[in-house]
């Protein structure tokens, strides 16, 4: 079921007003857009709270209805910057960003990582180093998350930004030379390999010192 966002015209601005506006359980907003002027809102604060937990703060595309009073307009938006008392973490602020449906988007889409690589039974250590994608694409293709399959990284084995190309429909706006995940060799190795060449060098200096007496 898509969630739904309704808000309400907003006639006073300023610090006063969405003073109130708090206190009676709904939170100051602002809606633009390329084709749009600026829109003051407010937005019921247990709605926006549900929109947040159902669909995050990623770049998810969001039915908004605003009601002017007489009429009512239906947007597709997308959260742009959303503002948070200082320690008690409530939204007290939230800029929604109007998108043309027939226009392609940069967004960041979370990237969730299947299977388990080879190099793990080595005893490797999987590191994935971005969590997200930056990717280009229509308002209404954004996917909630990108899949990728690790299963036969092995141990100093990467997968870079520029491993993927062609795996997704979507152009990939990340530099190819970015690491996205890595299967790091086992830490006790590396130990071993620098006390193996630490009593290497111990020796030759031994060695040499013995030759000079």
């Amino acid at each position: 079921m898509t969630l739904e966002l309704t808000a309400k015209v907003r006639t006073e601005t300023g610090k006063g007003p969405a003073r109130r506006l708090r206190q009676q359980n709904w939170i100051p907003a602002v809606c633009y857009g390329p084709k749009t002027e600026p829109l003051a809102l407010s937005v019921p604060e247990n709605l926006l709270a549900s929109c947040l937990r159902d669909m995050g703060e990623e770049s998810r595309l969001i039915p908004l209805v605003v009601d002017h009073g007489e009429k009512k307009e239906r947007k597709q938006v997308m959260i742009r910057d959303l503002q948070r008392h200082p320690y008690k973490r409530k939204v007290v602020h939230v800029d929604f960003h109007e998108v043309p449906l027939d226009e392609p988007i940069a967004v960041d889409v979370p990237l969730e990582l299947t299977g388990e690589p080879v190099g793990l039974e080595k005893g490797g250590i999987l590191n994935q180093i971005r969590h997200t994608l930056s990717i280009r694409c229509l308002p209404t293709e954004i996917p909630e998350k990108l899949t990728l399959d690790v299963s036969g990284l092995d141990v100093g084995e990467s997968i870079h930004v520029s491993d993927l190309a062609g795996k997704y429909p979507f152009e990939l706006l990340d530099e190819g030379r970015y690491t996205v995940v890595t299967v790091a060799a086992p830490a006790v190795e590396v130990t071993e390999e620098a006390a193996e060449e630490a009593a290497e060098e111990e020796s030759t200096e031994g060695g040499e010192e013995v030759t000079e007496a």
